[in-house]
This record gives structure tokens, sequence and C-alpha cells, in this order.
């Protein structure tokens, strides 16, 4: 008769922890910062978000899970500043190419947007580079919050 062990279920060897999270788009934004765009997302003619970079979810400060299918509205509002976000993708659906500021939770990015065609060269979407690193929070969250605390 033969015994097995199943590790990590009846052996008595602790697993070590997971490595902390850190901060997911550092090395996207450098890229930015060296001059190069990287890509942030893609929306369908509905300004949906259809495809979300890891860069711009940490920028935006909001999880992947809560981007990816939501409007741009409905992600930024149209209060403020945010409404720069909205009329330069409205623009990218008209055929043309414009910029605004990205102020995320995490960091503030000059953004571009641009028309995304068909074979047909029809519009069907807009698609958003980052082009320039204006400010970066790379702190995890927690020792964001902790400066908030100590700072009130």
């Amino acid at each position: 008769m033969r015994q097995w062990e199943l590790f990590g279920i009846t052996d008595t060897v602790p697993t070590p922890p997971p490595p902390r999270k850190r901060f997911q788009g550092a090395e996207t934004i450098a890229a930015v910062a060296a001059g190069r765009p990287v890509f942030f997302w893609t929306t369908d003619t509905a300004l949906r978000l259809r495809t979300v970079t890891g860069a711009a979810t940490e920028i935006i400060g909001v999880p992947f899970s809560k981007c990816e299918g939501r409007g741009l509205l409905e992600l930024f509002g149209m209060e403020g500043p945010n409404l720069e976000i909205l009329e330069a993708h409205v623009a990218a659906l008209n055929g043309e190419t414009a910029g605004f500021t990205l102020r995320g939770e995490r960091g503030t990015v000059r953004c571009e947007v641009a028309p995304t065609h068909d074979a047909l060269e029809r519009v069907i979407g807009t698609f958003c580079l980052a082009m320039e690193v204006e400010d970066v929070d790379v702190r995890d969250p927690e020792s964001r919050a902790l400066d908030v605390a100590l700072a009130a």
C-alpha cells in the first residue's frame, strides 16, 4: 500500500505569504515619462470602455473590474475637469484627434484620443494614449492613507 502526501494540504511546512502588491503601472508610466506613448484604453461608439490597461486603472485608482464595460460618463462624470475627457472622446468619434488631462487618484497624465476605424473607414470607437506624465503617486494605498491621516 502506498501513502501519498499532498503538498500544501498535509505537509507541515508553512507557505510564505504572497508578495505585497506594488504599483503595477510603474514601468508603463516610466515609458511615458521617457517620451514614448502608452496605450490606456479603447471605447466603442457609445463611449463604453472596451479594453483597459493596468497602467490606466492604476492612474485612475479604480479596479479593473469596475472599468471595463462601463461608460466614460459613468466612470468620470461630466463635472469640472472631467468634462474635457468626454469632449475629447466625442471629437475623436467625429474623426478628430483631441487631447485632455487625466487627473486620476494616483496621478495626472496628458492623453490623446483618436478614432478607430473599420475596413470601410467608418469610425467604430476611440483609443486613448498617455503622452506625458505630469505627476504620479507610486506609494501603495496604505502609505497614502497614512499620509492623509497625518496631514489631517
